[in-house]
């Protein structure tokens, strides 16, 4: 058993070996067909169903990160995410959503009349636990300290921000947040570049609600599976491989920013 496993993590550092590696604050299109292991996926009919792709992130302080960038397939609810490409297919975020109050009342509408489904492409930025195992210079810090884990670790990202622009002028932005559950590192609540995270209202039950049931449980804004951080929403992107390829990235760290 130990010698598979040393011959998996062989394996494994040497498909890293041959991913293209970015700088911080270093722009580059988030998925390109031509980048070494992007994988671009096609339905049985021959229409494009998604892509998957990896980068390798420069940090400096903590060394390589090893970064998987998937969009697939995935039916959300339009009130739960932002479509860049069509704005008005998803949430429509405006000045409401920067004040507490307002964006609990906007909110409430919103489930009502954006309730419907619809379907494109998730996408989905992250870094496994195995893969932040295979970062030597994160091992030592884990060597050094005993009671250091690998999610104390995850929190030193706490300031890594991966910002998204759009051909259209708009740019969003994830901060990285450790998922103890999938045990990943995740960039996947998006919210405006120029206002910052929006006001959290996650937690927040609407008087309907109460009126409606003392003993339900309560329904957050982001009451979808994997869905439990309101600061921002997630990316819906559309079945169109020739607009994603236009997406332009960067990587900051922000120690600045809560």
């Amino acid at each position: 058993m130990a010698e598979e496993k040393q011959q998996h993590i062989r394996e494994k550092e040497q498909y890293w070996r041959n991913i293209e590696t970015v700088q911080l604050g270093q722009e580059f299109p988030l998925f390109d067909t031509d980048r070494n292991r992007t994988q671009v996926r096609y339905s049985d009919d021959g229409s494009f169903a998604g892509l998957k792709s990896s980068i390798r992130l420069e940090t400096g302080f903590l060394g390589k990160l090893n970064i998987s960038i998937s969009a697939a397939p995935y039916t959300k609810s339009r009130y739960a995410v932002v479509t860049p490409f069509d704005p008005k297919q998803g949430y429509p975020v405006d000045t409401d959503d920067l004040s507490f109050q307002r964006r609990v009342v906007k909110i409430s509408k919103m489930r009502h009349e954006l309730a419907d489904a619809i379907e494109g492409l998730y996408l989905f930025v992250f870094i496994t636990d195995e893969d932040l195992s295979l970062n030597g210079r994160m091992q030592a810090l884990l060597q050094e300290n005993a009671t250091l884990t690998g999610s104390d670790i995850a929190s030193m990202l706490h300031h890594l921000f991966l910002t998204l622009k759009f051909p259209n002028g708009s740019s969003v932005t994830a901060r990285a947040m450790y998922d103890t559950h999938q045990r990943l590192l995740l960039f996947r609540t998006f919210f405006p570049s120029d206002t910052g995270p929006l006001p959290n209202v996650g937690s927040v039950q609407s008087s309907a609600q109460k009126t409606a049931s003392r003993h339900s449980t309560i329904q957050n804004f982001n009451e979808e599976p994997g869905n439990v951080r309101s600061e921002g929403f997630d990316i819906l992107l559309p079945f169109d491989l020739a607009k994603l390829k236009t997406i332009q990235s960067t990587f900051l760290f922000l120690p600045n920013l809560d």
